[in-house]
């Protein structure tokens, strides 16, 4: 479920979604006064994660922090380490179910990244990404700590392993999540835009995979992924409108008090920095028969243009549409470079 809000429709429907978002989340906030969450382009782009375990150490290095942990150990020549590391480090929360008969817990991905894993003590399988997984040495606990085997739950997690064995340290790391392409960017010449290329499938590098279609003159709607994978893929629609006034908060709270949807709810209202302004941005979920979907409704209001962004992932978390927008919308200018041989004109792009 895309909204495309095309520009001459922006005032008959969009208006109608867009107040919903904004008189909701003044709800929660408290007014329309309330000050918005705002992250800079200096963080938009996310960090790699890195954990450092030396033997017989009772602390790790936590993606540059220490943090006390109960030391890893061999046991028939396999290591096992902390669940704690690995919580803290990629942002996993952990939920015990205890029972006469077994003890057993969950792992969660609390980011956007989708991991789930279902671990009995003792055993030696475990339920990792909806997959039974044969484990070389089962979980244990450990003077109340949570110790798993090394390899397995570090390669679920995406994650690199290496050992050194001279200062018997072992270093698990992952690669920072990249949404963007660091050198090229796209955008429109007569509209004055640009934006970071999404990265969307690896293997299509080309102008044209970055870019659907344009759906009305002027509203250009393109895929990306999530950490360039096409099965994980998010929707951008964008236009401008450079007639007439942009509507005000205020203004947008008066129209809503004359047409409510009563089936949108909102999560937060954000702001995100560019060097040309700060984007407005309403988050807003829909109740589907069976899961939640959201949308972003993004606005940057400028003196000669309004701009519109709106990003959507389908039975996409709440994580996942704040990582896309944090590092998508900071790379917004309100103008493009005809000159930058990297800039790709979406308006010269074949159909």
């Amino acid at each position: 479920m895309n909204l495309q809000i095309m520009p001459q429709q922006w005032k008959k429907i969009g208006i109608a979604c867009l107040v919903a978002v904004i008189f909701i989340v003044s709800l929660l906030m408290g007014g329309l006064s309330a000050p918005p969450l705002v992250a800079s382009a200096a963080d938009a782009q996310p960090a790699g994660i890195e954990i450092e375990l030396k033997q017989g150490s009772d602390t790790a290095l936590v993606n540059g922090k220490k943090i006390k942990v109960q030391g890893m150990y061999e046991t028939k020549g396999v290591t096992m380490i902390p669940v704690r590391a690995l919580m803290i480090a990629f942002d996993l929360e952990i939920q015990f179910f205890n029972s006469a008969h077994e003890k057993s817990f969950t792992l969660n991905s609390k980011s956007y990244r989708d991991y789930s894993a279902l671990v009995k003590l003792g055993a030696l399988e475990a339920q990792v990404g909806g997959k039974v997984v044969k484990l070389p040495q089962p979980a244990v606990e450990k003077q109340g700590s949570l110790m798993v085997p090394l390899r397995v739950f570090a390669e679920s997690l995406e994650a690199v392993v290496k050992f050194d064995s001279k200062t018997k340290t072992i270093r698990i790391t992952r690669a920072a999540d990249i949404l963007v392409d660091g050198k090229n960017r796209i955008g429109s010449s007569k509209d004055s835009w640009s934006i970071a290329a999404p990265l969307y499938n690896p293997s299509e590098p080309t102008a044209a995979s970055w870019f659907g279609f344009e759906t009305h003159p002027g509203v250009w709607n393109w895929s990306g992924s999530l950490n360039a994978n096409p099965n994980a893929s998010f929707i951008v629609t964008i236009w401008t409108d450079d007639g007439g006034k942009p509507l005000t908060d205020d203004e947008a709270l008066e129209q809503l008090k004359k047409q409510i949807h009563t089936s949108w709810f909102t999560v937060k209202k954000r702001t995100l920095k560019t060097n040309d302004g700060h984007f407005v941005g309403f988050v807003a979920g829909h109740n589907e028969p069976f899961s939640v979907t959201y949308s972003q409704f993004w606005i940057l209001r400028l003196p000669e243009k309004t701009y519109y962004i709106e990003i959507y992932i389908g039975n996409g978390s709440l994580a996942k549409h704040e990582w896309v927008a944090d590092q998508l919308l900071p790379t917004f200018r309100a103008s493009f470079d005809e000159k930058d041989v990297n800039s790709k004109d979406v308006t010269l792009l074949k159909q």
